[in-house]
């Protein structure tokens, strides 16, 4: 996991995955051509999972070996490099999992792919000082006692794919139990309030299904509002139920 810089609007401070916006050198040609043994329909992901796990950490996922360093071109320079040295990332190493889609009331909202891979034993990630400023190989339980005890800041959808994760005691049940998915299923939580709080819900919480006309809710928007105007574009204080 990554630290985002405490300076940061959004979630400054937080731990997160390493990650990023699918932007326009994602999709393009050359981009394409460095993740060409990935699937066809996820290029433009991949591609933006490669690169900003360059660019971030200086880990790259290559043909040859992966490996870190601190030399981290950006943009469509991390396609282009590949390229020239006639490599390209290895097409099975990001396994894509899961999609969680931010609940519609929000101001700031991704639509967003997580995706795992396997890595080398001692290869540390180098992260760029700038955006990110500190980086942890961690254990899932490791991480919610350091976010109980109050000294780690993770967000509610961190969390649970951390708790996905924390469920399979080897990266080998981890790849067999994606390998059975036959599609993944978006997730998108619906927020209620809950005596005067802004809860969550989960698709399998009771009340999901009731809580979709809930999300125009004078006393959520007005919660929500109140938040924005205190708390800038961090989202905000919820609680799950």
């Amino acid at each position: 996991m990554v630290r985002r810089n405490p300076e940061a609007r959004f979630m400054g401070g937080a731990w997160v995955f390493p990650g990023g916006a699918v932007d326009a050198t994602d999709q393009s040609e050359v981009a394409h051509a460095a993740v060409a043994c990935s699937n066809e329909g996820m290029l433009a992901w991949v591609a933006a999972a490669e690169r900003e796990l360059v660019e971030e950490t200086g880990i790259w996922l290559l043909e040859s070996g992966t490996v870190a360093t601190s030399d981290r071109p950006s943009g469509v320079a991390v396609f282009s490099d590949i390229l020239e040295r006639e490599e390209c990332f290895t097409g099975d190493a990001l396994r894509y999992f899961a999609n969680w889609i931010t609940p519609s009331p929000l101001p700031v909202r991704f639509d967003t792919r997580f995706f795992v891979a396997t890595m080398p034993p001692g290869l540390d990630p180098v992260v760029d000082r700038i955006e990110l400023v500190d980086a942890r190989w961690i254990r899932p339980p490791d991480a919610f006692e350091l976010s109980d005890a109050g000294e780690w800041d993770i967000a509610f959808p961190t969390r649970k794919i951390l708790e996905f994760l924390g469920g399979f005691s080897t990266t080998a049940a981890l790849g067999e139990n994606i390998e059975r998915q036959s599609d993944v299923t978006p997730i998108q939580p619906r927020l209620v309030v809950v005596d005067g709080q802004v809860t969550i819900l989960m698709p399998d919480d009771p009340g999901f299904d009731e809580a979709a006309a809930g999300e125009s809710d004078p006393a959520l928007l007005s919660a929500l509002e109140r938040t924005a105007r205190s708390g800038g574009e961090n989202p905000p204080e919820i609680a799950s139920p």
